[in-house]
Order: C-alpha cells, then structure tokens, then sequence
C-alpha cells in the first residue's frame, strides 16, 4: 500500500528514486495516458465537427439541435484541457516546473474526463433520440452515464477510499 511521504507530501510506493525520477516517472505516465485519450476525445470532436454539415442535421428538433450544440461544446472543452499540459511543457520548458505542471495536468485531465463523460453518453443519447425514440434515448443515454460513472470514477475512487482507510 502507498503513502505519502511527510518531508514532500509526494506519494511513495516502495519506489527508491530521486525526486526528479520520480518527477519524470509521472510526466512520462502522464503523456501516455494523455497519448492514450486524445484519439478518442479527437474522433468524437471531429464527428461532432461533422454533423453539422451534413443534410440531416436540417431536420433535427430544436431539442436535439440544443443537445447537439451542448455536446459539441462540451467536447471542445474536453480537448482544450487535455491538450493544456502539452501547452504548458512547451511554454515551461526547461524551466524546472514539472512538478507545477503535473500538478496542473493531474486536475485538468480530471476535468476533461468529466466533461468526455458527458459529451459522449451525450452522443450515445442523441443518436439514440434520432433513430428510435426520446423515452429510448433516456434509458439508453442514462445506461451509458451510469456505466461510464461506475467504471472511470466510482471503482477508483472506492479503491482510494479504501486504500486511505
């Protein structure tokens, strides 16, 4: 079980190394998990750039046009964050602020993951809306929320519960 260390607060899982190995560890675990991520938040951004120009878009209701639009916007946001702290090594770089940064990084991932919940049980619900029915749209929007919300926070965060008990 990980602790934390009490001279830097920085958390120790039995790992011998320095603090600026540790400091790379995590930066290189970071920009994996962001190389990772970033196709999938890409591909839903660009699908969603997509419909719009499309001739069905035309005859959605102002209800699926308003879904659409708060989806979109919620995805952009999504990748504006996860692309933040490849923004934030460029700028810092070489300036001994990793640290700073995968602080910074850790929260706006953490962010971005919230708003990729919603955008795509968002989708799922609008797709769903479009080809079926809104009352189908519901259960499977709300299946897809509640799936995504069990496995990406409830399970991890139950295990960090556990692991601080």
């Amino acid at each position: 079980m990980s602790g934390s260390d009490p001279n830097t607060g920085a958390d120790t899982d039995g790992r011998d190394e320095s603090e600026a190995e540790r400091l790379d560890r995590e930066h290189e675990q970071l920009f994996h998990e962001l190389r990772s991520i970033l196709p999938g938040a890409e591909v839903l951004f660009a699908f969603l750039l997509t419909i719009a120009f499309t001739e069905r878009f035309r005859t959605l209701s102002d209800f699926q046009r308003n879904v659409y639009y708060a989806i979109f916007v919620l995805s952009s946001c999504s990748l504006v964050l996860l692309l933040a702290p490849t923004a934030f090594h460029r700028i810092r770089f070489r300036q001994s602020d990793k640290n700073a940064m995968l602080t910074l990084a850790n929260r706006e991932m953490i962010a971005a993951m919230v708003l990729m919940s919603f955008s795509s049980s968002g989708v799922v619900f609008l797709i769903t809306d479009l080809l079926f029915s809104s009352t189908w749209a519901t259960v499977v929007g709300t299946a897809m929320i509640l799936a995504i919300t069990t496995l990406w926070w409830i399970v991890p965060l139950r295990r960090k519960f556990n692991d601080n008990t």
